[in-house]
């Protein structure tokens, strides 16, 4: 009898181990499930259009698949980089349809000597309509061609139609497929999805990566010169910290001397007023002609930063042009080490926990929903 007690157990204790198994896997699955439903719908993003096709092989469901997020450097496990609620291939696919359209179009040959990324239209007897709305276009196509690389895309005007609506995939009663996004980004010259903006003025130093910091700057700052988008929000780390500078010089408490008048013992800003205007050489705003004085008494440090430059960092850039203080750029490492940046989690420069999945500067409940979402899959090509 005790023989068969003991069998019954041993072959009941594997089970017992898999239905506690089972139900542990359940448990955080229904973790899992709630959190996400509740992180998607905190995204507080537009509905979905219609003519956003899904595509292969996207682990993110961004719109992108993983193999061209890789090729221009995006993130394939983050589908929201810059965090503003619109996935990155629906957000990129809009703004090259906006570069697209606005580029000059010349009909069979464009003229000689044309330097500049254009667009040449071959016009194709027939017309087609959209699967998804109906609209009836001619079946032509354009050749995005850019003249100093040598480069040159075919692209149905039928893409460029779907691509307003968010995708580089289309279909239509003729032209059916997706635009190859690596090649036509290179061919437009669009990199980051930020707007361009004419006050970025170009750094005058060596800038090994691009992101309107000098390497001097990185190096003093302590960043990787070798990256031009550290925290992977799709926004060159120079145009990223001059306005987080901003912000945070904007929040700053103002001193106004008088008679008797104790400066704070926090970090503060003191006006200084001249009598007179500046004018921006870019837009033209006229802005006082004198600084701000910007003291972190903590540090026992200082920096006069004119009213211009401030303009400027608003825009991103610390580099200013202006008719008095003429051309000239701001001390950007002693500029970052008075304003205590980063001083909000996700500021350029914030250290993230090992286990710190969805950048919020602690490790809860959130992190596990989202290493749940990819709990056993697998980027193995045999498998």
């Amino acid at each position: 009898m005790r023989k068969l007690i003991r069998a019954r157990r041993k072959y009941y204790k594997p089970r017992g181990r898999l239905g506690r198994r089972l139900l542990a896997g359940g448990t955080v699955a229904a973790i899992t499930l709630g959190t996400a439903a509740k992180l998607s719908a905190d995204t507080g993003g537009p509905p979905p259009d219609a003519h956003q096709l899904a595509v292969a092989k996207d682990a993110d469901n961004d719109l992108l698949a993983d193999r061209e997020e890789y090729s221009i450097g995006y993130e394939p496990f983050r589908a929201d980089q810059n965090r503003n609620g619109v996935p990155d291939g629906v957000e990129l696919a809009e703004r090259c349809a906006v570069v697209i359209n606005n580029l000059p179009e010349y009909d069979f040959q464009a003229p000689p000597g044309l330097a500049n990324p254009h667009k040449v239209r071959y016009i194709t007897k027939g017309q087609e309509s959209c699967d998804v709305c109906g609209l009836v276009m001619g079946m032509d196509h354009w050749d995005i061609v850019n003249p100093k690389l040598g480069l040159v895309v075919q692209l149905p005007v039928m893409a460029a139609h779907y691509m307003e609506h968010g995708s580089f995939s289309y279909a239509a009663s003729y032209h059916n497929g997706r635009a190859h996004v690596a090649s036509l980004l290179r061919a437009i010259e669009l990199e980051y999805p930020h707007d361009p903006n004419e006050h970025v003025l170009a750094v005058d130093g060596n800038d090994l990566d691009a992101d309107m910091l000098t390497d001097a700057e990185e190096l003093a700052c302590g960043y990787d010169l070798r990256d031009s988008d550290q925290d992977g929000d799709l926004l060159p780390d120079g145009i990223e910290l001059a306005r987080q500078c901003q912000e945070v010089f904007e929040a700053l408490p103002e001193y106004i001397w008088e008679p008797g008048a104790v400066p704070p013992e926090v970090l503060y800003k003191e006006r200084h007023w001249f009598r007179g205007l500046e004018n921006c050489h870019i837009c033209g705003k006229a802005v006082n002609m004198g600084y701000w004085l910007i003291v972190n008494p903590a540090i026992y440090t200082q920096m006069e930063v004119p009213d211009i430059a401030c303009h400027y960092m608003g825009h991103g850039s610390f580099c200013y042009s202006g008719d008095v203080h003429g051309n000239g750029r701001l001390d950007v490492a002693l500029l970052a080490t008075i304003l205590e940046i980063p001083r909000r989690c996700g500021d350029l420069g914030t250290l993230f926990l090992p286990g710190d999945l969805n950048k919020d500067c602690k490790e809860d409940f959130r992190d596990v929903a989202q290493f749940g979402q990819k709990w056993l899959e697998s980027t193995d090509p045999n498998e």
